[in-house]
């Protein structure tokens, strides 16, 4: 099945976004606004201006994706909406100390992954994985090195972390699986948003189970790379989905 039957599949809403105009870049402008403010602060280390940006964050995502995507949302959109609220209870979580804390926000993000998996495999049609199955040997060598970097170190205590691991490379190729179904250039940002994604993840691996130390330079990366990731994937995401839509009026700037 080709973009045309794609299109055909998942164009079910029937109304264009509720946003027109300059609304959806203003509110990516706070995005980016409130994603700097975030390094700065990290960078920092003062907490509470960490926290507070953090906070915002994910909302800003959400918020442009309910105002951006055609109505009624459709069925991939909503699972990535989902998502995107399990990533912001991860992020609330990962605020605060302590073990339970940490091994609650895995779970939230776990979740996240499971939901953006199921966005993405919504979307029919043959994808760039299932016609070319060496593509997921990047993402299967860094989880390897991963692996081995934090059992070297922590031993069974970093199962919680392999698991993640592999939910999480699971996201990340099913959005490169994503390329040859939807637009390109949408499809890649998805794709290299998911990568950033298993890169900031990678980052925090390392300093929690491989015994690599935490620094404010190693959070500032981990942050950065996050609200990259979930930028390009949002958009990207929602752009894709809206263009099976007849009914989308998202000016092609804003792609």
């Amino acid at each position: 099945m080709g973009q045309n039957g794609v299109m055909a599949t998942l164009a079910s809403p029937t109304a264009p976004p509720r946003f027109s105009g300059r609304t959806p870049s203003v509110i990516l402008g706070l995005f980016v606004l409130v994603a700097v403010a975030n390094a700065v602060s990290t960078a920092a280390d003062s907490s509470v201006a960490h926290n507070l940006t953090t906070a915002l964050l994910v909302p800003l995502l959400f918020v442009w994706l309910l105002g951006s995507s055609v109505q009624p949302l459709p069925t991939p959109t909503k699972l990535l909406a989902v998502g995107l609220v399990f990533a912001w209870f991860g992020d609330i979580a990962l605020l605060g100390t302590g073990d339970v804390r940490f091994i609650t926000g895995i779970l939230m993000f776990l979740v996240m992954q499971v939901f953006y998996i199921l966005a993405f495999r919504r979307v029919p049609g043959p994808g760039l994985v299932r016609a070319w199955p060496l593509a997921v040997i990047p993402y299967a060598f860094v989880w390897l090195l991963l692996a081995i970097a934090m059992w070297h170190e922590s031993g069974a205590k970093a199962i919680p972390g392999l698991i993640y691991g592999l939910v999480l490379a699971a996201m990340a190729i099913s959005a490169l699986d994503l390329v040859l179904r939807v637009p390109r250039r949408l499809g890649w940002r998805v794709a290299i948003g998911a990568a950033l994604f298993l890169l900031s993840d990678g980052l925090i691996a390392l300093s929690a189970f491989a015994g690599v130390a935490s620094s404010p330079g190693l959070s500032t990366a981990v942050m950065v790379t996050y609200a990259v990731a979930q930028a390009m994937i949002v958009t990207g995401f929602v752009l894709a989905v809206n263009t099976a839509n007849p009914a989308n009026t998202v000016s092609r700037g804003e792609e």
